[in-house]
């Protein structure tokens, strides 16, 4: 009889005493604290990889050190293969490791600051103006989200699934062409005058970009409410900084067809 109290008060050492013992323990679940924290971080590492590229143009445009641009050039390149193979990876299975996160993050950033630099050199103010209209449109989305002013259903997803389905292959095929010295017309370079087909190009992949938040928004708010891994917090921030990323890419962009008319 003491031998079967102690075996009842002592087995199962990795859970405690069973005398004390409330409930098994769980893993821990995602809340949105956490992908805020996620996604400032990944949102920092993006800005410190661009800040590094951008000085690397800025200093070399104005020294005239082909070197300098160059390597930012190299850096920018290995950046975008990387994005664009986790962005790929991320089709088919959520990004929960933190270190492929920030390696799109800083693939990114590279990438970023180096074409920035480029933009800035033409046209004096476009990367603030184009951050600040990024912070302004991520803010009014998730206002308009969070007031039900817009809400995630089947067929909102439907449309914006699909559409970003076609944009990413429509981007493919133009990064196809080009590397092959095709010029498909569907992007106006820097300087260029702007066609009709551009212009309603820009504008719908923005309009794209801006309303994909919703997806991202109520995902994290249903995983968050229906007791999602932890580990999905990196999920969530992943999809929020590659929409601001992209979201930036565009409305400077954009920006740049109203300097260049």
């Amino acid at each position: 009889m003491v031998k079967t109290q102690y075996n009842e008060q002592h087995m199962g050492a990795a859970y405690g005493p069973y005398g004390q013992m409330t409930q098994a323990p769980q893993a821990e679940t995602m809340r949105i604290d956490d992908v805020i924290v996620r996604t400032v971080a990944l949102v920092a590492a993006t800005f410190v990889a661009a800040i590094f590229t951008y000085s690397m143009v800025a200093d070399g445009i104005a020294n005239n050190d082909s070197d300098a641009i160059g390597t930012a050039m190299m850096l920018g390149t290995i950046g975008m293969v990387v994005g664009l193979g986790i962005m790929i990876f991320s089709m088919f299975k959520p990004v929960t490791n933190p270190f492929v996160a920030f390696a799109y993050a800083i693939g990114q950033g590279l990438l970023l600051g180096g074409v920035s630099a480029v933009f800035e050199q033409q046209w004096p103010g476009i990367v603030v103006n184009a951050l600040l209209a990024t912070i302004l449109v991520f803010g009014a989305m998730l206002a308009l989200f969070k007031f039900r002013i817009l809400k995630n259903s089947p067929m909102f997803t439907k449309v914006i699934v699909g559409a970003g389905i076609g944009i990413f292959a429509l981007s493919m095929v133009n990064l196809i062409a080009s590397a092959l010295g095709v010029d498909l017309g569907l992007f106006a370079a820097p300087g260029e005058s702007v066609s009709a087909l551009q212009w309603i190009i820009a504008i719908g992949i923005t309009l794209w970009a801006a309303f994909s938040f919703i997806l991202d928004f109520d995902m994290i708010e249903y995983s968050a409410a229906h007791g999602a891994p932890k580990k999905y917090a990196w999920a969530g921030a992943f999809g929020l900084t590659a929409g601001l990323i992209f979201l930036y890419w565009n409305l400077l962009r954009l920006m740049s067809y109203f300097q260049g008319d």
